[in-house]
């Protein structure tokens, strides 16, 4: 044997073994991996602004406030004809003031007439979380309460404008009403 042929063939065994080795590799895959699935998109706002918003309300308020004129001048009969412009949380409120109608036998003649004065606030964003509150000024100067009867129920020194804060949540894709109190607050009506 050649005397540099000991320091030769260790190196080709080694070099034989790579190969070998490089054989039982995996292969690359010719085909390109697949795309990486691109960033959820933010759902879109329920509303573009606020005067969206604020347009949903009134004609939300209209449907309802229509609907209850409707009951009440029929002597709150068939009371759950509200539902759809409520929110199941509100509905038991409507109905327990629907039923006194029947119960005390009373009817209402005339419709009540409203102005939104102002967007209290508006959260659209969140389509599962959508809130809007506004000011409304109802003026029921053209509704009377009578009696069976026919005598009406209403005094003479009744205030005819009630400012009320009213809220709105989404509902099967509509704002429905889900609280509506007076408004102590001035500057609405």
């Amino acid at each position: 044997m050649r005397p540099h042929s000991r320091t030769i063939l260790p190196k080709l065994v080694a070099f034989a073994i790579v190969v070998g080795l490089s054989g039982c590799a995996a292969t690359p895959d010719s085909t390109p991996p697949p795309p990486a699935p691109s960033p959820t998109a933010a759902a879109a706002p329920v509303f573009a602004n606020n005067d969206e918003a604020l347009a949903a309300a009134t004609e939300a308020y209209a449907a309802y406030l229509s609907t209850a004129d409707l009951v009440t001048a029929e002597g709150g009969t068939n009371p759950e004809r509200i539902a759809p412009f409520v929110t199941a949380e509100y509905l038991a409120t409507e109905l327990a003031e629907l039923a006194e109608f029947q119960e005390l036998q009373v009817r209402t003649t005339g419709a009540t007439v409203f102005r939104v004065t102002k967007l209290q606030y508006a959260d659209y964003l969140n389509p599962t979380e959508v809130e809007v509150a506004v000011y409304i000024c109802e003026d029921v100067s053209g509704l009377d309460v009578i009696d069976a009867e026919g005598t009406s129920l209403v005094a003479s020194d009744r205030l005819p404008l009630t400012p009320f804060e009213v809220r709105f949540q989404m509902k099967s894709s509509i704002l429905v009403v889900s609280a509506r109190v007076p408004w102590r607050g001035g500057g609405v009506c």
